[in-house]
């Protein structure tokens, strides 16, 4: 038989057929792929224009892979030959420029940006930055204004334009020409509602001053902005929420309600952090505009659904202790604590709830654990101090004064004030050390005499309570009720000098005032002195009725107790017969 003519692959490659493959060995198949051995056919090459922007998109994914591995000389390389190759990649120009610049090579972005531009001239966005360029690194704002103006030309609705030459203005300190560009913006027919909340925001820089005013006029046109971005972005829960901030803000918090509501029946994205404490947001929306029961409920809400946000605890706690729910503040507060136990302040206020629920021994448990966490702040151990005087832990409250009063000498001599005197000489008072108490309270004084009434006031309740010092107890009483005339405290500790001095009828009078002016929780041993004072006057009727009032408020006071036990029998025989 003649032999046929082997079949070719198109590039001079024998492929053996089938029945030649089982006498001639394993089959062979053609090369794909062209080299310098096999050139491509002419008819397979690609036009020079698609050859370029196919070699751009090599280089482009060898500078990626280079970007990703911090390789960053060799992603710069890379990313300034694809340019080379296909310059009207605009992103990508913008990206090469700024690298640049940051280089200290601002000639070599600028020239970057407008290879970019002359490769795609209705492209805004190099003009964009070419101008940014020119203000930040050249300091040429004449320049910098004409590239911006150039891409408002070509994109009227492009906000990044009009933002530039805002920017620009306002640095200049020309505000009207600013707010002229603004004016411009306003113009737009831009669908986007971020177009809207980002020209909103400029506004705000204009008009919005530091304490959230504005004028009326100016209100109302930044109040419409953003209400038109939210009418055109109801779905996106970002936005809406910004718009909510926005009222809060300008000091319109029951304007930001619907707003956050509407935000919060969509769906956010995972990252969107602006959205996490949403819930939050509209909580305290609520407290400020005296709702608080909406806001208490939504807060529960949140605390059933996401019970690991501490501030929420926070928030839902300050808002049962204003409600006067003091048991489920305590609860709120001790989950905030147990989540976050970085902050100092945390331990401060479960210990106070702890005391003003008479629960000193698990007020100081929590103080000790926190100077435990917290050695080096002096100011926990001072806190410490003040919870065991009030715990009447007294030896215990001394030493840990001294402690706080020598940490702070060393580390934070700031501590050691006024304040910090009165309440050390309040703990030696209680601890019986009355003239170690005197000297500490007298340094509060020598401190702050301007703002010491408490501190007068203590020394003077302290003498007069021991009949010590009658004279001068009553000068500095005297002194505290100047300060604050109208404190119910101070007016009964005048009273209670003059009744110590025999002046029974000055010292019913100040106590009288003392009744009228304190806070009827307060009131008891003002009472108690009224009792005192009525009695030595020989009107025990009214004595008696005081008597009883103290003891309501004081229902474990023996001392009370027994005068009044003294004095019933005395009433009653009195008592005309009916």
């Amino acid at each position: 038989m003649t032999e046929a003519a082997s079949p070719s692959d198109g590039v001079g490659t024998p492929v053996s057929s089938a029945t030649d493959a089982s006498t001639q060995g394993p089959l062979e198949f053609a090369d794909a792929f062209p080299s310098e051995a096999r050139p491509v056919p002419p008819d397979l090459l690609l036009p020079q224009d698609a050859a370029k922007k196919a070699e751009a998109q090599a280089v482009f994914a060898k500078a990626l892979v280079a970007e990703d591995n911090a390789d960053a000389e060799a992603a710069l390389a890379g990313f300034r030959k694809v340019l080379e190759l296909d310059p009207s990649y605009a992103d990508l120009a913008v990206k090469v420029a700024y690298e640049l610049a940051r280089r200290n090579d601002v000639a070599g972005g600028i020239q970057v940006l407008k290879d970019a531009i002359k490769a795609s001239p209705k492209e805004p966005l190099p003009l964009i930055y070419l101008s940014q360029l020119y203000s930040k690194y050249l300091k040429k704002p004449e320049l910098a204004l004409k590239y911006a103006e150039q891409a408002i030309t070509l994109a009227p609705d492009n906000f990044n334009a009009h933002s530039a030459i805002f920017e620009l203005y306002l640095a200049g300190g020309e505000s009207k020409k600013a707010e002229g560009v603004l004016d411009r913006a306003s113009s737009s027919k831009s669908v986007d509602p971020r177009y809207w909340i980002q020209l909103g925001d400029l506004f705000t820089r204009l008009y919005l001053k530091e304490d959230g005013s504005a004028q009326p006029a100016e209100l109302e046109r930044m109040n419409a902005l953003y209400r038109k971005a939210a009418a055109l972005g109801t779905e996106d829960v970002a936005l809406q929420t910004k718009v909510g901030d926005y009222f809060v803000l300008s000091r319109q918090v029951k304007e930001a309600i619907p707003f956050y509501l509407t935000a919060l029946q969509g769906k956010p994205q995972e990252d969107e952090s602006s959205v996490a404490n949403l819930r939050d947001k509209l909580a305290r929306a609520f407290l400020v505009t005296e709702q608080r029961d909406e806001a208490i409920k939504l807060l529960e809400q949140v605390v059933a659904e996401k019970p690991l946000r501490f501030e929420t605890h926070e928030l839902l706690g300050e808002l049962y202790e204003q409600k006067g729910e003091m048991d489920k503040a305590l609860a709120s507060f001790e989950h905030s604590l147990m989540l976050d136990g970085t902050r100092p302040t945390n331990y401060v206020r479960v210990a106070e709830m702890y005391l003003r629920q008479k629960k000193g021994d698990k007020a100081v448990e929590v103080m000790r654990a926190a100077r435990a966490k917290f050695p080096d702040m002096p100011v926990i151990t001072r806190v410490l101090a003040s919870t065991l005087s009030q715990a009447k832990r007294h030896t215990e409250a001394m030493t840990a004064f001294a402690e706080a009063k020598a940490d702070a000498e060393n580390s934070y001599e700031e501590l050691l004030n006024a304040r910090f005197y009165m309440e050390y000489g309040a703990a030696a008072e209680q601890a019986g050390l009355t003239d170690r108490a005197a000297e500490l309270l007298k340094e509060a004084i020598r401190l702050d005499p301007e703002h010491s009434a408490q501190a007068y006031n203590y020394l003077g309740y302290m003498w007069t309570d021991r009949d010590m010092n009658l004279d001068e107890a009553g000068e500095m009483i005297k002194k505290a009720v100047e300060m604050d005339p109208d404190n119910g405290a101070y007016l009964d500790s005048l009273g209670w000098v003059y009744f110590k001095k025999g002046e029974h009828e000055k010292a019913l009078k100040e106590l009288q005032r003392a009744a009228e002016v304190i806070e009827p929780e307060d009131a008891g041993e003002v009472y108690d002195h009224l009792g005192d004072t009525y009695e030595k006057l020989g009107k025990l009727p009214d004595a008696l009725s005081y008597w009883e009032k103290a003891l309501a408020l004081d229902q474990d006071s023996k001392k009370i107790a027994a005068k009044i036990e003294a004095h019933k029998p005395k009433v009653s025989q009195r008592a005309p017969a009916p």
